[in-house]
């Protein structure tokens, strides 16, 4: 995990969560913005808000999260985030 990056912040809170981390994965986004995918980890309501409130405190720019549960084959559902830097 490498702190300071969206994806390494995101994967060191669910981390804390005794959640499976590893299968994150980002992919950038149009104005500096950073999506972070959860493969096959779903976070609760309140693991959400958790998660946004952290990364806002560490600096980021909050924009969305949504979970994924049409993957073909299931291969790509999950919890979803996107934050960029400030």
């Amino acid at each position: 995990m490498k702190k300071g990056t969206v994806t390494g912040e995101v994967k060191s809170i669910v981390k804390e969560f005794g959640l499976d981390w590893r299968h994150a994965y980002s992919d950038n986004r149009v104005r500096n913005r950073v999506g972070v995918k959860l493969v096959g980890t779903y976070l609760t309501d309140i693991q959400k808000e958790v998660v946004r409130d952290r990364m806002v405190k560490r600096g980021f720019t909050f924009h969305y999260i949504r979970e994924n549960n049409n993957g073909w084959m299931g291969h790509c559902d999950g919890t979803r985030f996107c934050f960029s830097k400030k």
